[in-house]
This record gives structure tokens, sequence and C-alpha cells, in this order.
């Protein structure tokens, strides 16, 4: 049996996406760090302790919604971020990447080969390296930052999409150059003689079979896939890329395994000079970790080779922070540089440079005979909790998360996958939604929530399964960021261990689409009303869910909803009991006439409509309450940001429903910017586009508390735009005079809130009238 496969479960026969020196069918070979804490407990060890934190930190969801993302503010966010969160000289490291699978007799050989065959390469890299330590590390990144913009765009697009400094470029060609760049002129006959570069060298030594390629990243990575909105323009200096992925072409971030990042001095590496600092190449590579495991929602970790000078480690980016190898120099420690290079490039598969054990992303061909669609790779998920159906990904993401910590929430469109007659994989069933999450240990997971729920209100998307992922074969072993690092929990005293981020999917039969893609003012203010409404009555039952943002706040996809808006996303809920009880729960789903497609697109039959039921069996879980402070920061209630430790702010009912209308603001000024830019728009209104996009900027750019916090007052842009006097003919071209007047009421309520003197408070009945007042405004000018 495949250990990958949960017991008592066949799966499907399709063929995945592979590299050749994939393992793919052996869990234990191709998680051998994994397998190594599988042993019987007497066995295990620490390999460091970790820094104890709140399990929220604050800034790791503030770029989520950034409007305008730029490198500078993203790593100043970052770098908040990794306070406490880097760990160094773990030699944890280099067992995860197996590079002493690497045999010693070839690792001699190799490393004798290249110290001979590259020794011009050697030699300029040591110059360069000489002449770049005479620089203090604060003059190369200012001539890094001067190299921003110092050549026209076209120009910028072509060469290695990074910025660096003259010593750092001189570095990437003996490093990761290819013949075609460096021998273009050369005659055909003269190539044979030619020696590939340093790290090329290290991965084909003895002509392995396809192993992974190192280049130079030409041009800028381009943020043109619906999930990747908000990406910055930038590239990390190496890609690391399987064989068969023209990365020199792709512009795509998923089409990276792995990167590199380059620095000329040995001064820039990871370490601090001074404590308590963060240097330039731990942030700027996890800006990358982030944009990464955001292009790609499945990897669960990201690996990243940082060279400075002659030096160099290997940087693990998890959702808790980052863990480095210890540092080698590449010239008097050859052997272990070759270990590190040949094993990314031809020994590990996948699966051990990040991708969830429990996904298997199908071939172009396989996705297209499910899907019926060809544009995005679909995907094969494990049962979740324990419900035993399978799951297929329909299309790119709805959602990625762009934070780097955090939950790196991702969402999709999945329908459930079985076997046809003849063992060919079959969709079948409506679509549904599935959630991944990374939720604090300290936490009660998010579908025991759900499943605690006594009346589900209309306006809540409705649970369907969910759980804690765990290993494929090791049902005692959730993924969590602790196991991953090799650190297994104690069988003792397991609720004083540290808290971890533990991996969580959720199956939702509810499907929705973002809010501010409202095609009527109506439909907006309907669905908005009844998620606020769904609010109240969770409120009324118990349960405060904490996380309005405009992600959990959604429009109802399916057509006639008895909800044409609703909540979703209650894994940060304070229920007012200590236990919550799961009944037992018989949940039964309408499965409408299902479409079948050939290899060509091309629909062959449609199924009948049937139903299914799945029942849950009543238990009694202890609620953890974890954190304190929660929510997502672009909307966050002005009192929360503003709290301090002396001063902590107890998170009740007003913070999130002026949380709701932080949304209402966000998605309004979002769908107008969509609309005001696009080309069938008139002339005269799309020119007012940039002064728009300038106040939804203003709005929602901020990236820490106290920028947010300042634009939190009744007269901010988030309401007032509707009388700028350089947007009136967007606002007049595409709202209605109803929602005019009910972002002004609102903006009225957030003004009186946060009167000095005499504050007038607001509930959930305050803002239901408001809405009710412009939903009978916007009736009244449809009849």
């Amino acid at each position: 049996m495949n250990l990958c496969d949960p017991p008592s479960v066949t799966r499907p026969h399709v063929t995945y996406v592979s590299t050749s020196s994939e393992t793919a069918n052996n869990f234990v070979d191709t998680n051998s760090h994994i397998a190594h804490h599988l042993k019987p407990y007497s066995d295990f060890t620490d390999i460091f302790k970790m820094t104890e934190i709140s399990p929220r930190h604050l800034q790791s969801n503030t770029l989520n919604y950034l409007v305008e993302s730029n490198v500078d503010s993203d790593r100043a966010a970052i770098k908040i971020d990794l306070v406490g969160k880097i760990v160094y000289d773990d030699p944890a490291v280099f067992r995860r990447l197996r590079i002493d699978g690497v045999s010693d007799g070839f690792t001699v050989t190799c490393s004798a080969s290249l110290k001979a065959e590259n020794a011009q390469d050697i030699g300029l890299l040591k110059d360069v390296v000489a002449n770049a330590s005479k620089k203090s590390p604060e003059v190369l990144e200012a001539e890094e930052e001067a190299d921003k913009g110092a050549e026209p765009v076209t120009t910028r697009e072509k060469r290695s999409g990074n910025r660096g400094c003259a010593e750092e470029k001189k570095m990437y060609d003996p490093l990761v150059g290819s013949f075609s760049e460096t021998f273009a002129s050369f005659p055909h006959d003269c190539l044979f003689s030619l020696k590939v570069r340093l790290f090329t060298h290290i991965a084909n030594f003895g002509q392995p079979a396809e192993p992974r390629i190192f280049q130079k990243t030409i041009g800028m990575l381009k943020a043109d896939e619906s999930h990747t909105f908000g990406f910055p323009s930038v590239s990390p200096d190496v890609t690391i890329s399987a064989a068969e992925v023209d990365a020199s072409n792709s512009k795509k971030w998923r089409h990276r395994d792995a990167f590199g990042e380059v620095k000329p001095s040995k001064k820039q590496g990871p370490k601090p000079a001074a404590a308590g600092t963060i240097p330039g190449i731990v942030t700027q590579s996890a800006n990358y970790a982030r944009l990464f495991l955001s292009a790609r929602p499945f990897m669960l970790f990201c690996v990243g080779i940082l060279i400075f000078g002659t030096e160099f480690c290997v940087g693990i980016f998890d959702r808790d922070g980052v863990t480095f190898s210890p540092i080698h120099d590449m010239f008097e420690d050859t052997e272990t540089l070759v270990r590190v290079v040949r094993s990314v490039a031809c020994e590990l598969s996948i699966q051990e440079l990040g991708l969830d054990p429990t996904v298997h992303v199908l071939s172009d061909k396989v996705s297209k005979e499910l899907t019926g669609a060809d544009k995005y790779p679909s995907a094969l998920v494990d049962s979740v909790g324990s419900d035993l159906r399978q799951w297929c990904t329909i299309g790119p993401p709805i959602w990625s998360s762009l934070s780097y910590l955090g939950r790196g929430t991702n969402v999709w469109l999945v329908r459930e996958v079985v076997q046809g007659v003849n063992q060919q994989p079959l969709l079948q069933g409506n679509e549904m939604i599935m959630k991944t999450a990374w939720r604090s240990s300290s936490r009660t997971p998010e579908s025991d929530i759900y499943m605690s729920i006594q009346t589900n209100p209309e306006g809540l998307a409705k649970f369907e399964c969910g759980g804690d992922v765990r290993f494929p074969g090791y049902a005692r072993f959730p993924i969590t960021v602790e196991n991953l690092r090799n650190e297994v929990q104690k069988l003792l005293n397991r609720t004083l261990d540290p808290p971890t981020p533990v991996l969580h999917r959720l199956i939702l039969g509810t499907i929705g689409r973002p809010m501010w893609d409202y095609t009527s003012d109506l439909e907006l203010v309907q669905g908005f009303r009844d998620a606020v409404q769904a609010h109240k009555t969770l409120y009324e039952q118990g349960i405060l869910h904490r996380d309005i943002s405009a992600a959990n706040v959604l429009l109802t996809a399916t057509q006639n909803p008895r909800s044409r808006g609703f909540i979703t996303d209650v894994e940060f809920a304070r229920l007012s009991s200590s236990l919550i009880r799961k009944p037992q729960v018989t949940v039964e789903s309408t499965i409408g006439p299902q479409n079948r497609f050939n290899d060509r697109g091309k629909l062959l039959s449609v199924t009948e409509p049937t139903t299914r039921t799945h029942t849950t069996f009543e238990s009694e879980v202890r609620i953890k309450r974890g954190a304190v402070m929660t929510g997502t920061a672009q909307f966050m209630a002005r009192a929360i940001l503003l709290q301090s430790e002396a001063k902590p702010v107890v998170h009740e009912a007003i913070h999130d429903v002026e949380s709701f209308i932080w949304v209402l603001s966000y998605c309004v000024m979002r769908n107008l910017q969509l609309r005001a830019s696009k080309q069938t728009t008139p002339q005269e209104v799309r020119a007012e586009s940039k002064a728009f996009q300038s106040l939804f900027s203003r709005t929602f750019s901020k990236t820490t508390t106290k920028g947010i916090a300042a634009e939190r007052h009744g007269l901010c842009q988030g309401f007032v735009f509707t009388t700028d006097k350089d947007v009136q003919k967007i606002i007049k071209h595409f709202m209605s005079q109803a929602l005019v007047d009910l972002m002004k009421d609102v903006s009225i309520l957030i003004y009186d809130a946060f009167h000095p003197f005499n504050p007038v408070l607001f509930d959930h009945n305050a803002l239901l009238a408001a809405i009710d007042k412009a939903i009978v405004s916007l009736r009244i000018s449809v009849v």
C-alpha cells in the first residue's frame, strides 16, 4: 500500500507531475526527516528550543489587502514579523536536505573536478568578493538601492530581475550562468570544450537524469494569475526549477521549486552584526519566501540558498519563521557545497522541498480529463478529518494569503473524486470550498467550532467536514511546523509545549465570491446585510467571530440562494462556554447533474442528480482560548489597533461591527477601482482611475498598526472619497445615491463612536438600520 494513502481508501489511478528525483510512492523515502521522528519515543531528542511567542502576531497579515505593494514596505512589515522567529546554525537543516545521502565518493570526485575545471570561475568570484570586502554593508546596500530605476524598464525586464550592486551582478554568471548567455558568440563546434558554471557543474556531474536546473532569474516575475493579486515586481537572483519547466522564459512564481539569493560580501550574511537587528538578506529572502508560498499554496515551507561573499548557508522558511543551517565557505569546504547543491538538484523530492504530502499535483492531461479545463493544474487532496472522501481542486486558488507568518490561508473550489468503472478518476457531486490554514495549537480547531454551532444561521458557511491534516499513514502525527522541523511533541506534558502552527483543512458547502465582485449596489447591500445578521445570530448563541475581513465576508455564488451573503472562517471565534459539544450531525448533500469530459475538453455525458449523506457523532471538547488579539489588521477596530500590553482591550461585538464597516469601505472602493480602470469604461470616467487609486492606496496600504489606526476615523478617505472632486465622474457613473448615503451613514457611526468627549457606541442594530435604509432606497429606485 502507498503510505501516502490513508487506510481503507483506494486512490484513483492518475498521472502525477513529478521530477525524476522523486520517489513519489514511498512516504518514508520522500519524507526521511519525518520518518526519522516516527521512531519509538525513547529515541527522540530536542534539536533546538523554539522561542515562545504569542500564537497570533499582529503583523502577520498586514500584507494581504495592500492596494499597492512595494519592496520597502513589504520588507519593513516582514522584519517586524521575524523578531524572535529566526534560528541560526541548526544542523537539522542539512539533515532535512539529506546531504549525507550524497555519497562520499561522489562528493570527493565532484569537488576535485569542480576546483580543477572551474578554477577560473572560482578565481573570479574570489576577486569580486575581495573588492566588495573593501566596502561596508551599508555602502553595498546603498548601491543596490541606487540600482533601482537606474535603467529603463525595458532593459530591467531583460536582465536579472533583482537589483544589485556591481559586484553582486558579476557573481551571477560564475555561479549559475548558462551556455546560451555566456558563450552565445562561440562557434557551435567549440562548445564541447567549454565548462559549465559552478552550480550547474555539480548538478550535472556524472550525467544524472533530469536534475533540477539552477539559473539566473531573467526579468521580473509577474503577478499575472488571479491568486497573485498584490505581488510586488521582484525576483530572486537564482531560480531553482524542475527540468521539465522552462523557467528561463516563464515569469510565474509557481514554476520555481526553490530560490537563491546572492550578496558579494561576507558581511552581508544572515547573522546580525548587532543584537536585535535583522540583516537585509534575511528580510529579502523572507519576502521571496512569502511570495513563493502564496503562489504555490500547497507548499508547507520554502528552501532558499543564501550566498554572501564566498560563504553560504541554507534557510528553510516556514509559517513560524526561518531556520538557517551552519555557515560554510564554498571553496574551503567545497564538499559541503557539493552535497547541498547535488541533493537539491538530484536527490530531494518535491515533498522534501516543501509540498504537502497529502496533495498530489496532476499532469495537464489528467487535469483536463477531470475538469475540462487546462489553464491551471488540478491537484488531488487526501481525505479531510474523519471523512474518507478525496477531493480534486478546480482551477487556481480563489484566495491565497500574501502574509509570510500566520495562517497562510488558501481557498479552492473542489469536487469529490472517485474511481470509475475502469479505475479511471471521475468527479462527482457539486462544487464545494476547501480551505487550508495553519491554526495555532493553542486554539480550538475551526472544525470543532463549526460542529458546536447548535443552529446554523443562513448567512454562515455550511460546514461539511474538517480536521487537522496528518502525515499519510501516520494518523497520530499532525502536520505541524514543530514536526516538520523534527521536533516531535512529547507524550507527557503536551499542553505545556510552546504553541506551534498546525495544518488544518475544511470542506464547506457554501460557495462564495468576493464582496467587491458585486454587479449591482442592491446585490452588495443585501449580501452585506445577510452577513451582518448571521454574525448577530451567532453572537446571540454565545459565539463572537473576531476576524471579520474582506476574505471572510462573501457574496453567495450559487443561483437562488437562501442567503445572498455569508460569513466564514470562525477559527478565532470566542465561545462563551469552556466546553463545546459536537452533536451527531447528518449532512445531506444534493448532487446535481455532473458533466464528464474527454482529454480534449469535449463533453461526453451528463450524470443523473442524486443525494449523499454523511454523519458525525457527538463528543465534548474543551475550548482552548489562544491569543488575546485577533483579527485581520487592515479591518481591525481602532481600539484593538491602539491597545497596549499595559492596557489590553477585550475584543467585543462592537469591534466586529466596526470591522464590518471597514470591510464595506474596502469592497466598495476596490469594486470602483476595478470597474473604473476597465477599457470598456468611458474615457472621461477612466481618466480619474489614477486619482481613485491614490485614494484607495492612502486608505488601505498601511502596514503598521499605528498607520492603520491613523486612518480609522469618520472622515477618512474610506468614506469621504464620495465627495472628492477628483473622482466625481467615477462616483456618479458607478454609485447609486443610496450607496453614497450608506457610506455617509456608516461614517457618522464611526465619527460618533470616536468622539473624544461624548462617544456614542453602535451595535448590530445600528448598522443593520443603516443597511435597511439603503435597501429600501435601492428597491424604490429600481421600481
